[in-house]
């Protein structure tokens, strides 16, 4: 392929993948994980913040406290996705640049499919440190090959601040630094291991601080929460099919999950079992690192190890790249990307039967503005969703509902039916906004038929989110849709 051309079409690939990332950045309303960030940014104490996030969070503080200074800002979706935006776009072009200083053949494969990819778009458009931290553990690798090639001070300055970066955004920023000490010692013989150790020195010296004392505060955290999946094996499938296809395809949708599973698959043994340079052994290393990870902590989730994803990328595209005809390579390399189209798709179609967390489609904003053109006086608003607690010294408890809510009635939790009926006898109108999964199902059974029972009017009923348990069918209980969210408007 000729130079210009190729250089064309690596131009289309990463204005493609900005275009994605910033496509529909402030459509969907804000999703509980980023109500978290959203609470610990309005802690008025650093110190304070600091604390609780080591008290009631898995991850350390960096991307917290860098989105308590966006806050001061901004509070509206878009301009707080817009850094993870800039850091999921900014991955890409940190990404290709790699590429081209390890002088990738076949570079344009995996360029398009971390450009493509499902999970990495989702993530650029979340209050979440996960398109951050894939950002600087690129470019902590990116910095130690050209400190590698050049012995130049200025690399070196930027390898130690880019991995204390990622190494205080995610804890398991830890594999990359642990995949670079490892790669670099397989290498000794051509590589003076001397010119690394002081600048590993440094990061280990900067990173104590927290290594020492914090990181084991978020270790018991962890330890004492809940856990759907325990087994290994099925978190170490589903962190494969979620590298592909991410959270946006439905593992039930098998015309598109079972070829794209396989054909990523047969490129990704291929892509092992090959002759590698220093880029593929490094991509091994992490993914290797990434599944002892899986196996000894059991709350691993396929989100936590989201910035090995673009090596993945890379032994899949290995794979390919041992094909030996040119036109067979370039048909699989397409049919490879375009195995990620349908999840895209569904995403930005918003179609909850495929999302595997369909609390991330929640339409706070459209249900709340709904009821502040339709209330009246007299009436109040009753959910069934906690309100934050943690964070009570420091501001009244708020749920997403009073968040988005900025009418006239009052927003009532209620728990038991001697709080209903009070609330029925003081007024006249009821608008209910009932959260269904398996532990409230009845209560809100209880709620709505209360309603009934009493011979109020039925203004409105509307049933939003339609989707079902895959742990369900899993468990053999079968495909039983519902409806997530149910909004009733109820008068006297």
């Amino acid at each position: 392929m000729e130079l210009k051309l190729r250089n064309k079409i690596t131009f289309i690939i990463i204005s493609l993948a900005i275009f994605l990332r910033l496509f529909y950045l402030s459509q969907k309303s804000f999703w509980c994980d980023e109500f978290l960030a959203i609470s610990l940014s309005r802690i008025p104490s650093f110190y304070d913040m600091v604390y609780r996030i080591i008290k009631y969070d898995a991850h350390p503080p960096l991307f917290y406290s860098i989105i308590r200074v966006v806050f001061q800002f901004t509070q509206s979706e878009f301009g707080l996705r817009f850094l993870p935006f800039l850091f999921g776009a900014g991955a890409v072009i940190i990404f290709y640049r790699l590429l081209m200083e390890l002088n990738i053949k076949n570079y344009l494969l995996p360029l398009s499919l971390f450009a493509f990819s499902p999970p990495a778009v989702l993530w650029s458009q979340i209050v979440k440190s996960y398109s951050t931290l894939t950002f600087f553990s690129l470019l902590s690798l990116l910095m130690l090959i050209r400190y590698k090639k050049t012995e130049k001070v200025i690399y070196t300055i930027f390898w130690i601040i880019s991995s204390i970066f990622m190494l205080y955004l995610h804890n398991y920023g830890v594999l990359i630094i642990a995949g670079q000490i490892i790669v670099l010692w397989l290498y000794r013989k051509v590589v003076p291991l001397k010119k690394f150790s002081i600048p590993f020195l440094v990061i280990f010296l900067l990173y104590l601080p927290y290594f020492a004392g914090p990181l084991f505060s978020q270790i018991r955290f962890v330890k004492t929460a809940p856990h759907s999946v325990v087994n290994p094996f099925f978190r170490l499938g589903y962190t494969f099919f979620y590298f592909i296809f991410g959270e946006t395809l439905s593992p039930l949708n098998f015309k598109f999950v079972i070829p794209g599973l396989l054909l990523f698959l047969v490129f990704f043994i291929r892509g092992i079992c090959v002759k590698k340079n220093f880029f593929q052994n490094f991509s091994v290393i992490v993914l290797a690192l990434g599944i002892i990870v899986i196996f000894s902590v059991k709350a691993t989730i396929p989100q936590n190890l989201i910035h090995l994803q673009p090596f993945f990328f890379i032994l899949v595209a290995s794979g390919v790249e041992s094909i030996k005809k040119e036109k067979v390579k370039i048909i699989f390399s397409f049919l490879l990307v375009l195995n990620l189209i349908p999840s895209l798709w569904y995403y930005y179609q918003e179609d909850s039967l495929q999302y595997h967390d369909v609390s991330k489609l929640i339409p706070y904003k459209e249900i709340i503005d709904t009821i502040k053109k339709e209330e009246k006086r007299g009436e109040v608003v009753i959910i069934n969703e906690d309100r934050e607690t943690r964070f009570v010294e420091f501001f009244k408890p708020y749920s997403p509902w009073d968040w988005y809510y900025k009418g006239k009635l009052p927003i009532i939790e209620i728990t038991t039916d001697l709080e209903l009926k009070k609330l029925y006898n003081k007024y006249t109108g009821f608008w209910l906004i009932l959260r269904y999964f398996s532990p409230e199902y009845q209560w809100n059974e209880d709620i709505k038929n209360f309603f009934i029972q009493s011979k109020s009017a039925k203004i409105k009923e509307w049933k939003l989110i339609k989707n079902y348990s895959f742990l369900n069918v899993l468990r053999g209980k079968g495909k039983k849709e519902y409806y997530l969210i149910e909004v009733y408007h109820f008068v006297k």
